[in-house]
């Protein structure tokens, strides 16, 4: 598989093998022990699986969960109600929106395009915040505005009702589904459909026997990723589902692993509930891609006569762009109002011209930048994110060039499946894993509670990093490193001086990626953070909670939140900008000197989780 040493008689590991061992040894620690860990801990013991006197191997966490069957069914059907409610409604959104902004023509397809966009950058448990506030029974300004119609209660929505929280997952995971169907959409080949509607199918027809059966295995992995990211959601059951959503599986597990008083938290029944829920996502992966394995057979993109059509939307026009601006709306005026107004207002308070002249004013802003546990909580933020971030795109670059340049045996595909495999574990079970490791080797390294425990956690969806980078390396032709072996360089000055610069552009992209999604997590540090090592999304939390005591400051969390987003934004898309800036200047240079542009990056085809799974499905070279 790798490169041998050049000795004589016994072989000798070169770096590139080194680095490659190295940096399988480290995505094996982050994906496959702290699962391991669970599993132990599912079958030995009550509460820590080591280091205690009572615990012993055996099924009796198992047994308790059938014991209580009512409530294990009663877990997995309000699980099952909430996520694939929430996912069906997210992607008849996403399917709707992106269809729109593909192949119609609909005025303002860019704008829309940006706006459907822009809540991606809002930290979720920003937006939870925020729609709470917004659907609040007296002054949220939903409820004010639906108590105008003439047919409306007191109480319009019942922000705590099981429905409102399936609605309300919904409209926060739009973005993500949205930006992977729409390659899907825009790699269609319209004349198909046209071929169809000429010979007299009409458009449910054309639809049903033309449309779906194309799109339907990325229309499939999207679906999987979707159901698998509510899954591990704890940000809408946590604020909204106290008691409608109680039974969540990511609230569940959640509330077993946080004791109250005089009462011991139930690791091992927890991991219990852990393990039977991986054993779901897992089973929901496998289908994917066995489903997906011939995908290639429904391909229609081609070079001569491609072309995607346009529909003309006619009489309907109007009434979809009213649907869209309501859309936009729901996930971005009136969550961003609601939070302005609760953070200018020092308790809930109506909406009114009264309310705005004589009981607002902007101090809770002063006060949380003098605040500070703002500015360490966001330092800290920056440096998990920042550090996470790194460690992934650096091993799984390594690894990603190793298994991409070698034969493809049994066990190289099973190492690719297994570095890929994180995208089919839920935040709440990884976070829940890791949070059972660092208990366990805590008496050895004491790193629970700590950044460190952080860094390494928020490590694990590796994943992305390591997709994006494979499907990279094999853009690149691997006569560039022949050439460098030739003229004597070894593999790993090949891959450190010809491949890395090329891939530089899509490593720093998945790098701001992953930095993003860094600062917006949630989930994971509600399982391992303490007050000193806490970022940014726990302290609001911290400030919106009303058990958090002498924390409590809901304006000053609503100030809090508008800053944080506007930081977020602000540092992602001036990442993304000088990344820009730096391509374009490169290939400035290469053009004036007259030289092919090596520098340009290859597509970041896997910027999107459905082209990372696509890519795994197709039969390698």
């Amino acid at each position: 598989m790798f490169q041998a040493g050049r000795t004589t008689g016994r072989k000798r590991p070169t770096t590139m093998t080194i680095a490659m061992i190295v940096s399988g040894a480290v995505i094996f620690i982050l994906l496959a022990v702290p699962l391991i860990v669970q599993v132990i801990t599912a079958f030995r013991g009550p509460f820590l699986p080591f280091g205690v006197s009572s615990a012993k191997w055996g099924v009796e966490n198992f047994v308790t969960l059938w014991q209580l069957r009512e409530d294990f069914w009663g877990v997995l059907g309000a699980t099952g109600a909430f996520v694939g409610g929430s996912t069906l409604l997210t992607l008849l959104m996403a399917f709707g929106l992106a269809w729109v902004t593909v192949r119609t023509d609909a005025p303002w397809r860019r704008l829309i395009s940006v706006l459907v966009i822009v809540p991606y950058i809002i930290p979720p448990i920003v937006k939870a915040q925020a729609y709470l506030l917004m659907l609040s029974p007296e002054s949220g300004v939903l409820n004010q505005l639906l108590r105008l119609l003439p047919f409306a209660s007191d109480v319009p929505i019942d922000p705590y009702a099981f429905p409102t929280m399936i609605f309300i997952q919904a409209l926060t995971n739009v973005t993500f589904p949205y930006l992977m169907i729409v390659p899907i959409l825009t790699n269609m080949d319209g004349s198909l459909e046209e071929s169809a509607r000429v010979s007299g199918a009409s458009w449910p027809q054309t639809l049903r026997r033309v449309t779906l059966p194309m799109l339907w295995p990325g229309l499939l992995g999207v679906t999987v990723l979707t159901f698998i990211l509510g899954l591990g959601s704890l940000e809408v059951p946590l604020l909204f589902g106290q008691e409608s959503g109680r039974n969540i599986f990511a609230l569940k597990l959640w509330t077993l692993i946080s004791s109250n008083a005089g009462e011991l938290p139930q690791y091992g029944l927890a991991a219990a509930w852990g393990l039977v829920f991986l054993v779901i996502t897992t089973i929901a992966f496998a289908v994917y891609l066995r489903a997906t394995r011939n995908a290639e057979r429904r391909a229609s993109v081609s070079g001569k006569g491609f072309r995607p059509s346009t529909m003309r939307m006619g009489p309907w026009k109007i009434p979809v762009m009213l649907l869209v601006a309501v859309f936009v709306l729901l996930t971005g005026i009136l969550p961003l109002l609601a939070l302005l107004w609760a953070a200018i207002t020092p308790y809930p308070v109506a909406f009114s011209i009264d309310a705005m002249l004589g009981s607002t004013d902007f101090g809770a802003f002063g006060v949380v930048l003098a605040d500070p546990e703002f500015w360490v909580s966001l330092g800290r933020t920056v440096l998990i994110a920042g550090g996470s971030a790194t460690i992934a795109v650096v091993f799984a670059t390594v690894l990603a060039y190793g298994i991409a340049r070698s034969k493809k045996t049994g066990w190289v595909k099973a190492l690719d499946l297994f570095a890929s495999s994180s995208v089919a574990i839920p935040a709440t079970i990884a976070g829940f894993a890791m949070f059972l490791t660092f208990m366990v080797i805590n008496p050895y390294i004491p790193i629970a509670g700590t950044l460190l425990a952080l860094v390494i956690a928020y490590s694990y969806r590796v994943s992305i990093a390591y997709r994006s980078s494979y499907s990279a390396t094999l853009q690149i032709r691997p006569e560039l490193e022949e050439a460098a072996l030739t003229s004597g360089a070894s593999r790993f000055e090949g891959f450190r001086r010809i491949i890395a610069p090329l891939l530089m552009p899509t490593v720093m992209a998945v790098w701001i990626q992953m930095f993003i999604l860094g600062t917006n997590e949630f989930t994971l540090p509600a399982f391992l953070a303490t007050p000193s090592s806490r970022p940014l999304s726990m302290y609001i939390y911290a400030m919106i909670n009303p058990r958090s005591a002498q924390l409590y400051a809901p304006d000053q969390g609503a100030a809090m939140a508008l800053i944080f987003t506007l930081m977020v934004f602000a540092i992602g898309y001036g990442l993304q900008w000088a990344l820009s800036r730096r391509a374009i200047g490169r290939s400035r240079k290469a053009v004036s000197a007259g030289l092919p542009d090596l520098a340009t990056p290859p597509a970041p085809a896997a910027d999107s989780a459905t082209a990372t799974l696509a890519v795994q499905s197709r039969p390698r070279p």
